[in-house]
């Protein structure tokens, strides 16, 4: 009888150590579970430059909000300045260029920030949407639009100039207008939204989508396709 005695109390205990030592794996896991999640940073954009698009005539900027027209292949859609403010009027001191140069030094001295754009609009194949960082990105969808960046401050003094390309440019180019030409718009079945921002880093994208708080938009509606 003592034996059998013997023999249960050896089963129990293994069985209660089989208990303990399957919890404390368990227990072991869920922690190694919870040291291996990698907690990403929430986003938080510091990055509030004002930015719009105008149009410059004589020493006067107006803030541009939407543009309707009538327009085939080849023709011009608009000549875009671009300039640091939210301001619907601002009458410039001296030349554009400098005014433009002279405003960015104030907000950007240490030259972090860059100026990008985004393009949106739709045909009957496709929901079209492309960010231009550089001259190399304004030949994407060409076919539909044609665009072109130039850089006003760093051509101060000349009658006339072209658009940039992308050997023109350096950590010094800014973006100071942007020019935007009739292609196949007959295929364009929507407003075009086009977007100017500001950013200083990768993380100011996801999904190659801009998610910063810098950022102003002009809708175009072209042959009454709004």
């Amino acid at each position: 009888m003592k034996k059998v005695f013997i023999i249960l109390g050896i089963i129990v205990l293994c069985c209660a150590c089989g208990k303990t030592n399957k919890k404390e794996i368990i227990k072991k896991e869920k922690t190694k579970d919870i040291k291996d999640e990698v907690k990403v940073p929430e986003y938080k954009d510091l990055n509030n430059t004002p930015i719009a698009f105008y149009s410059l005539t004589g020493n006067t900027l107006t803030k541009l909000n939407n543009i309707n027209k009538t327009s085939s292949p080849l023709d011009d859609i608009g000549i875009f300045q671009i300039y640091p403010s939210n301001e619907d009027k601002i009458v410039l001191n001296e030349n554009f260029g400098s005014s433009f140069h002279s405003r960015w030094q104030e907000l950007n001295p240490n030259n972090t920030i860059k100026i990008g754009f985004n393009i949106k609009f739709n045909t009957n194949d496709e929901e079209v949407s492309y960010n231009i960082l550089s001259p190399t990105n304004t030949f994407e969808k060409w076919q539909y639009i044609m665009n072109y960046l130039y850089d006003d401050y760093a051509n101060l003094g000349k009658g006339f100039y072209s658009h940039l390309e992308t050997e023109d440019c350096n950590e010094n180019t800014l973006y100071t207008a942007f020019k935007m030409q009739a292609g196949e718009i007959d295929k364009i079945t929507s407003k075009i939204e086009l977007t100017v921002f500001t950013y200083d880093s990768e993380d100011d994208f996801l999904d190659n989508n801009y998610r910063g708080n810098s950022k102003y938009t002009l809708d175009i509606c072209l042959n009454n396709k709004c």
